[in-house]
């Protein structure tokens, strides 16, 4: 009951979204209020960090040019 397919694309792009609105208001407020926000929404703490404290590897939202296969 608590798994979650790898095919269920809906948690990737809300668990996406969810990033992306923090990395926003990382730029504007820093990364407390962002942090905050992603724990807010569910973000599982360590992809948080991950995200925070490595700005130079942030996904670019336009990185592929295919989308990836389903499985």
């Amino acid at each position: 009951m608590g798994e979650v397919s790898r095919n269920d694309a809906r948690t990737d792009q809300n668990t996406a979204s969810h990033v992306e609105d923090a990395l926003q208001l990382c730029a504007r407020q820093g990364i407390h209020p962002a942090l905050l926000l992603m724990e807010q929404r569910g973000v599982p703490r360590p992809v948080a960090l991950r995200v925070l404290c490595s700005p130079d590897h942030f996904r670019k939202q336009d990185r592929r040019r295919t989308a990836r296969p389903v499985r």
